[in-house]
């Protein structure tokens, strides 16, 4: 089985059918059936509904989004099914309804889409090492979008576009796979960490079968590859993210919580969580050597992670001081711009701090 939001694409149809408006604002709906009439179209009002027939889908989300009177905060308040000729209006019809301004997305942002219908993604490698010897044990995949001209689209744009236009789940299950499959072509033998949305994954045994796939068909032992929950700050449903710990773990891998320290709730999380590695977040760590108050939280941190058998990674290390500092207070694991940043092929080796 496979899951329709991690797997499947979203398209403007160019075939024939009848689109429903529902717009709960008298006002807007009187100025987008007026618009509609402008532009030729025989609209049938019916309540907070407007049923129009069409030739081509694409045509009416076109001919719409050319109009300079329909503003965003006007396009985000209304809703827009369409239905091909021939298909039922039955409740799972519903699922694919759109406020306008996403179909206006699809419509306007090639560039966006052209990075998932080709797959054009790349994964940069950030080495981890090890305290205190300083040896590359890891490396956490991090993922860029290409566009065609071969530029990139940083990760905070990719996901940030993603997230609000429904395309989170396909965003999230992509970048996954391909971390994989580009770690195996750059034969890294070191531990992998892979970043995942707990919000983007519904049903762990449904959501990620494609990861898991990958991962036996590269023949990755499982002890190797770190998943790793990004934004462990912001996430609120706890009982739903041990839930895919568990799956992961259930499966041999390993877990890895990040930003550990930047939100008042990270103490709980951690204590109900239970993941092999903790990254205690930039912002601590950042100047740690000379803060006391940061000083007290990296070490309750630590004293916790210790208490439970979880490695503690310091990530965001830039100076030597901090190094040190982070190192005499028993963390195992670094990551930062002081041994190297993050490059399309994964430095071999690092130097620092004599």
């Amino acid at each position: 089985m496979t899951c329709k939001k991690c797997g499947t694409l979203p398209t403007i149809s160019q075939a024939a059918g009848e689109t429903f408006f529902n717009c709960s604002v008298e006002p807007l709906q009187l100025k987008l059936l007026a618009i509609l009439q402008q532009e030729g179209f025989t609209a049938r009002p019916e309540g907070d509904v407007i049923r129009v027939m069409v030739d081509s889908f694409l045509q009416l989300v076109s001919c719409l989004g050319r109009r300079s009177d329909l503003a965003e905060v006007e396009s985000e308040g209304i809703s827009l099914l369409f239905l091909e000729q021939g298909a039922q209006l039955d409740f799972s019809a519903f699922s694919r309804t759109k406020s306008l301004k996403k179909w206006f997305f699809l419509l306007n942002n090639r560039e966006f889409l052209d990075i998932f219908e080709n797959n054009s993604l790349t994964t940069w490698f950030q080495p981890i090492v090890s305290l205190p010897d300083h040896e590359i044990v890891a490396y956490e995949c991090l993922s860029r979008g290409v566009k065609a001209d071969g530029s990139l689209m940083p990760p905070n744009l990719l996901f940030k576009l993603a997230e609000e236009n429904d395309l989170l789940f396909y965003l999230d299950r992509l970048c996954r796979e391909n971390a994989l499959k580009t770690a195996a072509v750059k034969k890294i033998s070191a531990d992998i960490f892979i970043n995942f949305v707990p919000t983007a994954i519904y049903v762990p045994e449904t959501c990620l079968q494609s990861t898991l796939h990958w991962a036996q068909q590269l023949e990755y032992d499982p002890g190797r590859v770190v998943f790793e929950v990004v934004e462990t700050h912001e996430v609120s449903d706890l009982s739903h993210l041990r839930t895919i710990l568990d799956y992961y773990r259930s499966k041999r891998f390993r877990t890895a919580l990040d930003d550990i320290g930047s939100g008042h709730a990270n103490l709980t999380t951690l204590a109900a969580l239970g993941a092999d590695v903790i990254k205690v977040d930039m912002g601590i760590i950042r100047g740690i050597d000379t803060d006391q108050v940061k000083q007290s939280i990296f070490g309750a941190l630590a004293g916790i992670a210790r208490q439970n058998g979880i490695k503690v990674l310091a990530e965001g290390v830039e100076t030597c001081d901090e190094l040190a500092y982070v190192t005499q207070q028993g963390a195992d694991l670094a990551q930062g711009y002081l041994f190297a940043k993050p490059a399309p092929e994964p430095v071999r080796r690092v130097e620092c701090c004599g």
